[in-house]
């Protein structure tokens, strides 16, 4: 079972150990909005990590190795390949 686990907020936002024990091999991150900028934070709990293109456009961000861009077409076909989403 994947899910996929949707960040809005840079990782000192969370309680990143908590997270590292909840996020599997399996499951997918996405980062949207202002976790954009904290992309290289998010490295430790997936790989690849994937952003929201449109926010890492409006951020100007620039992509680091092990991460992907995916559109709004994507993201929706995202939600739908896995079992179940998580917003943080």
């Amino acid at each position: 079972m994947s899910t996929l686990h949707i960040f809005s907020k840079p990782l000192a936002y969370y309680d990143s150990t908590q997270l590292e024990n909840l996020i599997k091999d399996t499951d997918k991150v996405l980062l949207v909005g202002d976790a954009c900028y904290a992309a290289k934070q998010y490295f430790q709990l997936n790989d690849p990590l994937l952003l929201l293109l449109e926010d890492a456009q409006a951020r100007a961000v620039k992509l680091s190795p092990g991460q992907t861009l995916i559109n709004y077409d994507e993201f929706v076909a995202l939600t739908l390949s896995t079992n179940q989403s998580i917003t943080w």
